[in-house]
């Protein structure tokens, strides 16, 4: 007789939902997606909010890699999780204070610890949103004359608004966590008065220098660095770019260069030569138009890449704006000397990039003959970010890597007993809702140092769906569009996109494949009569004979449970199995309804995680 064979694996069943495992804070995506597909829009916002207390900034800027990994895409195209974590948030009010996910929890005690955070970017504040909560006494330190960090000082006003940001960075403020502006670390105050001070210390300063670029003419009037351009630009001081602006790199911060050189823009004076109030109210969308037109902006804006378009680091969509919006970006040319004259710059000399990496995949370019020479009033080089560690004098015991970040644990903690680092300054480079991670893990490794304990649970159970049906045509149904502000209009400040509408949200939310449901097998019922196999519309499931397949060290003493014999001796006929490709199943539940036995169900894997803080 033969029998079929079911192994519960609770990682396989966490892997099966690729966008949740992909979120380095393990967001619960499909929940809240599909929560606004069926209009329950208060449970999309604390789902997506639970793991995140920047769920408003990262639902406009996040580098979603749960969309990278969504099965959707494996079909046609991924679900667009980010847009539906924006729409999910516009769903309540912006209002200062305002936050649904803990308008109800009650002041912590407080526990007589305090720490300081040094840097108030997305790592410390979150860190400081999570120890706020356990009762510690939290001050942040930042050197800039406003929080926020990079979301501020480097993310343009045209992809994250101002108010989004203040409202996020306000609702941890208001957790009696203490912000001091203006304050930078060794030079305001010394690293040795804060660890004398505080209990703990945390390191969130970033990556705020932009990286020189050693060719001839890189000091000529005319040249700026990436990161300080778009620091004094969202700061709204004043850049003298002229009319032809190139931009060297091919990252998102050259490209929020290049995006932000084609808005700036000078005010005019009016020379109407009469009051407004003088002429009729019909005349006052000439006015406009007109004064609009009399600003002045860069005219011309190249963006020079060594990598090709398929190589460029930049995220496509960002480069598809950039070139909607007249930017030209010149793929395959590395630059060789910037060209002046009178100590001005004039131009770019630029030579062709054959290859970026070597065999080994090392960055190590090789150029050819080819050159070219483009002209330009200006420079900007956006080839990548360090840390600004001058705060350091060598005394503190605090060690730094070769590549001239700070060296940690796995704890996070620096080499300075009671001193951990997060985001990039400890890893480099990384996407923002890494650094949110790192600021939960800061947190809870600060609150083990300090003589504190957690102890955490994760409670897993399957629930039967008798019913379950997918939603009427949601194969079919294309990943809807982000609508954009026409380019014409992408002036400023005007933020270019828009969010979706309650119909476009909807839609997109039930094309979610419901990743967290399964078809449950049970071997004892199952009389391999492959009724399943032949039903299924994608051709996922295969029933095969057990010895074709091989497994491990629990899949063999499995086999041995079963059949006691070994794995290796079972003989054909004697078993079979059923193998499904998971990427490829559309959860229809067409197996379930299928077969005679009832050995298949449709169950929804629900998970609790508490952490319970001592």
């Amino acid at each position: 007789m033969r029998y079929a064979i079911t192994v519960p694996d609770q990682e396989y069943f966490n892997r099966n939902i690729p966008c949740r495992a992909a979120c380095p804070i393990h967001t619960e995506c499909g929940r809240y997606v599909q929560a606004i597909g069926i209009s329950k829009d208060e449970e999309a916002y604390l789902l997506a909010r639970a793991p995140n207390p920047f769920a408003y900034v990262l639902g406009r800027i996040c580098a979603h890699p749960c969309e990278d990994n969504c099965r959707r895409g494996k079909i046609d195209e991924p679900i667009a999780i980010c847009a539906l974590k924006r729409y999910a948030t516009e769903r309540h009010n912006l209002g200062a204070g305002h936050d649904p996910a803990r308008k109800k929890l009650p002041p912590a005690p407080k526990r007589g610890k305090s720490i300081a955070i040094v840097g108030a970017g997305v790592c410390g504040l979150t860190c400081a949103h999570d120890l706020a909560l356990l009762g510690y006494t939290i001050e942040v330190f930042e050197s800039a004359p406003v929080p926020g960090g990079m979301l501020y000082l480097g993310i343009p006003h045209f992809r994250l608004p101002r108010e989004i940001i203040k409202m996020e960075v306000d609702n941890i403020l208001s957790m009696d966590v203490k912000l001091h502006t203006r304050v930078t670390l060794g030079r305001d105050i010394s690293f040795a008065e804060l660890r004398s001070k505080f209990d703990a210390v945390l390191l969130a300063t970033g990556l705020n220098k932009g990286r020189e670029l050693n060719i001839p003419g890189a000091h000529l009037a005319g040249v700026y660095n990436g990161i300080d351009f778009l620091i004094n630009v969202n700061l709204g001081y004043e850049i003298e770019l002229g009319k032809r602006v190139i931009v060297v790199g091919g990252g998102n911060v050259a490209i929020d260069v290049a995006r932000a050189a084609v808005r700036l823009v000078q005010e005019i004076a009016d020379t109407s030569g009469g009051s407004e109030a003088d002429g009729a109210e019909s005349l006052q969308p000439a006015l406009d138009a007109a004064r609009m037109a009399m600003r002045s902006g860069a005219e011309q804006v190249n963006l020079v890449s060594l990598e090709s378009r398929q190589q460029m680091p930049a995220w496509k969509g960002e480069v598809d704006e950039a070139e909607h919006e007249g930017i030209v970006v010149d793929n395959g040319w590395g630059p060789k000397e910037i060209v002046g004259h009178d100590g001005v710059v004039t131009g770019l000399k630029v030579r062709r990039c054959l290859t970026v990496f070597d065999e080994n995949g090392r960055f190590n370019p090789a150029f050819s003959e080819e050159e070219k020479i483009i002209p330009c009033d200006s420079v900007v080089l956006a080839i990548g970010q360090q840390a600004d560690l001058s705060f350091l004098s060598g005394e503190e015991g605090v060690q730094v890597t070769p590549r001239g970040i700070l060296k940690i644990d796995e704890n996070l903690m620096t080499t300075a007993p009671g001193v951990f680092a997060g985001g990039d300054v400890a890893f480099g480079p990384r996407v923002l809702v890494e650094a949110v991670a790192n600021g939960h893990k800061a947190a809870r490794s600060i609150h083990v140092f300090l003589t504190g304990k957690t102890k955490k649970t994760v409670l897993s159970r399957f629930r039967i769906l008798p019913n379950w049906e997918m939603p009427r045509g949601f194969l079919t149904t294309p990943r809807e569009t982000m609508p954009v502000l026409p380019a014409n209009r992408r002036i400023g400040i005007a933020e270019v996109e828009l969010g979706f509408n309650e119909e476009q949200g909807r839609a997109e939310g039930l094309r979610c494949l419901n990743c967290q449901v399964n078809t449950i097998f049970d071997g004892s019922k199952c009389i391999l009569c492959a009724g399943c196999v032949d039903v299924c519309p994608e051709n996922c499931l295969r029933l095969v004979d057990l010895v074709q397949v091989s497994g491990d060290a629990r899949y063999d003493e499995l086999i041995a449970q079963r059949y006691g014999v070994p794995a290796t001796e079972l003989k054909a006929g004697q078993a079979g199995a059923i193998i499904k490709n998971e990427e490829k199943c559309i959860r229809c539940g067409l197996c379930a309804q299928r077969c005679p036995t009832h050995a298949i169900t449709m169950e929804a894997l629900e998970q609790q995680e508490r952490e319970v803080f001592e």
